[in-house]
């Protein structure tokens, strides 16, 4: 067991082992599963204490430029290549929820630093949830290798 997973293996604790995992020696075969999304109810005491969408925190916004003009080189508060840098200045000015808002051209980025609200968000979004796809994907597999994906683009992330 390599050096990194040893120090993770301190912090996962079992609850089940399901299947062939364990005769194959994954390190992840005792996962440890949230107690808290499953048991959290959607109840009137979690919607009335619900704040709206517009008081997410979040770099305002200017007119006209948006927030786009913070990730501009040079001039930009933010280095884009660097962008787990910026996501932890996001969690420690703003906190575990943070909007990016007025991207020109794109919708708002909302950052979600709780894994427990993550878990909860992906419980509750049904058998069939809509998860859009990449417009840059869609025209690669439609139109660049159409040989290749057919009329069926299918979940392939290539």
């Amino acid at each position: 067991m390599g050096r990194s997973l040893q120090s993770f293996a301190g912090y996962v604790r079992p609850f089940s082992i399901i299947g062939s995992r364990q005769a194959s020696g994954c390190p992840f075969s005792k996962r440890q599963r949230s107690q808290i999304a499953p048991a959290a109810a959607l109840t009137d005491e979690v919607f009335s204490n619900a704040k709206p969408y517009s008081e997410v925190p979040g770099p305002k916004p200017i007119p006209l430029l948006g927030n786009t003009w913070r990730m501009v080189p040079v001039i930009g508060q933010f280095d884009i290549s660097e962008f787990a840098k910026v996501t932890q200045q996001f969690l420690d000015k703003y906190g575990r929820i943070v909007r990016l808002g007025g991207l020109i051209g794109r919708p708002d980025l909302l950052f979600v630093y709780d894994a427990d609200e993550i878990e909860r968000m992906y419980r509750r979004e049904g058998p069939t949830p809509f998860r859009p796809a990449m417009p840059c994907l869609v025209k690669y597999k439609s139109e660049v290798r159409k040989d290749f994906f057919g009329d069926l683009p299918g979940v392939v992330g290539v």
